[in-house]
């Protein structure tokens, strides 16, 4: 390997993981949706495995990094922005716990357990470098912070399939705890404090993703959908609502991995409009879900291409 490669290893960006939340999420709702493929369910398990496959080489080449680069590894976790993306790698593998599900549930029990050893070490050690942090600042918080805590709600969407509830309801009770707390931190930052770097503008839809993925899990919770059911779902669709005005600033943006940040929001978005759907009985959601599946799809489908161009350009790994 020539030290031009070694200097790009050093620079791949821990931010890399939000491609295969974004493609586990997409996988997630082709099964829900599989009738739009005629109900196959070829499309689901292709994509079930690309996910996979691409989370084991990203996994590989950051774990590489990890030992040729221990350095520029800590360098990242001591960072008070990337820090926040570790827990994609664990959040990844819930999300492909419960793709799997259908396919192979051995497998998804180990992916989905890993996930959450994981996610609480993770989660634990983020928030206690936000208690006794030296280095944090009010610009320094973006949504990207609902990542390492409310990412822990994620587990009752197939944790209730694999373990006692009352696991899966620790992790949604602490998530739903952290999501309230870092909502109002960060619309402090955003209304009182300057704007955010135009290249983390992007984050701002993970603002959508912890209603919307809490919807669903809530619901794999109590089975029914009561009055804080829906209290989560509307709260997700206003966050929707609100995002769609910010569509045309955001496409004004150079591309940067950050993009990632519109697809699992995306994805849950509509996981959980379909589920709106099918316990209600209400066509408008189910056709609204159909939509949004279609709009998921294609960002992700140009995402993942505009990816590969950049990594041919070699405009990925490079220094902040």
């Amino acid at each position: 390997m020539s030290e031009e490669q070694h200097s790009k290893l050093q620079y791949f960006p821990i931010p890399m993981f939000a491609t295969t939340m974004g493609l586990s999420g997409l996988t997630l709702i082709t099964h829900k949706m599989d009738w739009l493929w005629n109900g196959t369910g070829l499309v689901f398990t292709v994509l079930a495995y690309l996910s996979l496959a691409i989370y084991i080489a990203i996994l590989a080449t950051y774990t590489l990094k990890s030992l040729k680069y221990p350095a520029a590894v800590l360098a990242d976790w001591n960072h008070p922005i990337k820090i926040s993306f570790f827990p994609a790698a664990s959040i990844s593998l819930l999300l492909l716990g419960t793709a799997f599900f259908p396919i192979n549930e051995r497998l998804s029990f180990f992916l989905w357990g890993t996930g959450c050893f994981f996610q609480f070490f993770l989660s634990m050690a983020i928030i206690n470098s936000w208690i006794t942090h030296t280095r944090y600042e009010i610009v320094h918080s973006t949504p990207a912070w609902f990542i390492p805590a409310v990412g822990n709600i994620i587990v009752p969407v197939v944790g209730v399939q694999h373990a006692p509830a009352e696991i899966s309801w620790f992790f949604f009770s602490w998530g739903l705890m952290f999501w309230g707390i870092l909502l109002i931190l960060i619309m402090n930052r955003l209304v009182f404090h300057n704007p955010m770097p135009e290249k983390l503008l992007p984050t701002l839809f993970i603002l959508l993703a912890p209603p919307s993925i809490g919807f669903v899990a809530y619901i794999q919770l109590v089975g029914e959908l009561d009055v804080f059911g829906r209290l989560i779902y509307y709260w997700a669709a206003f966050f929707f609502l609100l995002l769609t005005f910010q569509v045309r600033r955001m496409l004004r943006i150079k591309f940067a991995m950050s993009w990632w940040a519109y697809t699992f929001p995306l994805a849950a978005f509509t996981a959980a409009t379909n589920l709106m759907g099918e316990l209600t009985g209400q066509v408008f959601f189910l056709h609204g879900a159909a939509t949004l599946y279609a709009i998921t799809f294609a960002v992700i489908a140009a995402l993942t291409v505009r990816t590969v161009i950049a990594l041919i350009r070699c405009e990925v790994c490079v220094a902040d």
